[in-house]
């Protein structure tokens, strides 16, 4: 008997059951397996750039909104930060399973480019862990940055910001959607320590909103309007109410950040399908033509006055000194010098250009008044003589009442005699 009886390529089971097999690596190649599973989120999980304002105020009702921003989606990063995720679950499932069981079976397929329910299912989990570990919401956006066309503007003039911020918080961050097919539909946000700069700008945009609210409240109201903290935050609260409905609202929080969304109708093509933002605006839809001409008005009316504020602090930023305007009086006697130097001039037609657009008059008691105490007076227009002599007499109302008060009548008094009064009692 030599040795290479005892190894033998093709023995019984029993032999190959006692001896086992060769041992080799699996699924050593990880980086094509994290790319078949991107491939797999990419049908389930959508990332957009997005910011969230949270009220939190003692003097108003907590209320939060979370608005997409018109910033170009490093999406495949975060695809790719969430495979490796998977990829990691996955592989523990695998080694630590017994090959009997349906965890090494489902990881098996999993790891082999199959597409099963293991995927949907841990998919949803991690999105729950995401938003109670930070650690694993640091993988997920790990190495994920904002890209803008434009760089954001510098903001304006603020006067409410301090008050403000103390209760609204903004963060800048992504909100991730997992929507498809045998899949519980999430959402969660998770901010990044970027976009300061659009942070900034929203807070100007939100002050400038209310200005106008101030301004209307004022202007309808039946006194002076009182801004209060109070009617600041409750302002807001009703503002993020309205932005998770209404377009307008916020395309007008969201107003500069990268192009002009008011005044710019040209705009809706440049922004990308936005999911959450458009699902809100099918659902609340409403097929009313005065709804959408209340709409347009809106814009139109915020434009102009945009661009009028816009005017004014561009007339502070250039001449900073206020000029003071001193009215000087006119006199009537330049009405006639101004004729006659048109006619020595031979220029007819400037004497109606400088005239005044309403001819003065003289008020002249009706002949018909009678003795009536009351004055009655009829407009008489005067004639150019008159307007040239610069003398003309308007007699002023009386300034005291010329009313003469009749003379009282004497009271009579009527006295009574005692002798005149009945006793009772006695005739």
């Amino acid at each position: 008997m030599t040795e290479t009886t005892w190894q033998k390529e093709e023995c019984s089971p029993g032999r190959d059951y006692m001896l086992g097999r060769n041992p080799y690596v699996k699924y050593d190649d990880h980086e094509a397996i994290i790319t078949t599973i991107v491939d797999g989120l990419r049908k389930f999980i959508h990332a957009e750039p997005a910011v969230r304002l949270t009220l939190d105020a003692e003097n108003s009702d907590a209320e939060r909104a979370i608005l997409a921003i018109p910033f170009e989606s490093d999406q495949e990063s975060i695809l790719l930060n969430f495979a490796r995720i998977i990829y990691q679950s996955t592989m523990g499932y695998y080694i630590s399973a017994s090959p009997r069981t349906s965890h090494f079976g489902i990881s098996n397929l999993l790891l082999e480019g199959n597409h099963n329910s293991l995927l949907r299912r841990e998919m949803e989990k991690l999105i729950a862990q995401f938003q109670s570990r930070d650690d694993m919401a640091g993988r997920l956006i790990q190495n994920v940055t904002l890209v803008g066309k434009h760089a954001v503007p510098e903001p304006g003039e603020t006067f409410l910001s301090e008050t403000i911020r103390k209760g609204l918080d903004i963060h800048v961050g992504y909100r991730i959607h997992a929507t498809g097919g045998n899949v519980n539909c999430s959402q969660i946000f998770l901010p990044i320590q970027t976009g300061s700069e659009i942070i900034n700008q929203i807070y100007y945009n939100i002050e400038r909103i209310l200005h106008h609210s101030f301004v209307s409240y004022d202007e309808n109201g039946e006194s002076y309007l009182k801004i209060t903290d109070t009617l600041i935050f409750k302002d807001l609260c009703e503002l993020l109410k309205r932005s998770k409905t209404k377009e307008l609202t916020r395309n007008k929080i969201l107003n500069n950040l990268q192009f002009d969304t008011i005044t710019k109708q040209e705009s809706e093509e440049e922004k990308k399908l936005i999911i959450g933002d458009r699902l809100y605006d099918m659902l609340n839809h409403i097929q009313d033509t005065k709804l959408k001409e209340a709409t347009d008005r809106s814009r139109d009316l915020y434009t102009a006055s945009m661009k009028s504020m816009a005017g004014i602090s561009r007339v502070r930023i250039e001449h900073p000194a206020v000029m003071q305007i001193q009215a000087k009086p006119t006199e009537a006697p330049a009405v006639a010098a101004s004729a006659t130097e048109a006619q020595s001039t031979g220029a007819p037609q400037a004497t109606e250009a400088r005239q005044a657009p309403a001819r003065p008059f003289r008020r002249q008691a009706r002949p018909d008044s009678g003795s009536s105490s009351r004055r009655k007076f009829q407009k008489i227009e005067l004639t150019q003589d008159e307007l040239a002599i610069g003398k003309v007499q308007v007699p002023e109302p009386p300034r005291e009442n010329l009313r003469v008060p009749s003379p009282r009548k004497p009271r009579r008094i009527t006295r009574i005699r005692p002798e005149e009064v009945a006793v009772p009692g006695k005739k």
